[in-house]
């Protein structure tokens, strides 16, 4: 079986909405979201059994919105409610669903 699983894929683009191009949202959401929703769905029913843990990176723009980061605050949304959703289902399976946000930080 397989115990754990960490979904934390990540690429962004910057841009106004006015001027983001629909391919760089859907680029973005497809690695960010999608991605996260597909292995998720693949490897679940070996979670399940193994009554193991999901977490899902995303970011605070995932809860909060900045200036020209519309295509990956979107897709980072879309991961948290994701996960929300799927902690409520896998509660009765005893499988953990656990959402790490982290911020900003600059690296020294």
């Amino acid at each position: 079986g397989l115990w754990g699983l960490v979904n934390n894929a990540g690429v962004s683009t910057f841009g106004e909405v006015e001027f983001a191009s629909l391919d760089n949202y859907k680029k973005v959401a497809e690695i960010n979201l999608w991605g996260t929703v597909r292995v998720t769905k693949a490897l679940l029913p070996l979670i399940r059994r193994a009554k193991g843990r999901v977490v899902n990176t995303t970011s605070m723009l995932g809860r909060m919105v900045s200036p020209s980061r519309s295509c990956y605050c979107i897709s980072k949304f879309g991961v948290a409610a994701f996960s929300d959703c799927l902690r409520q289902e896998m509660y009765r399976w005893g499988v953990r669903v656990i959402l790490i946000e982290p911020s900003n930080f600059v690296a020294a």
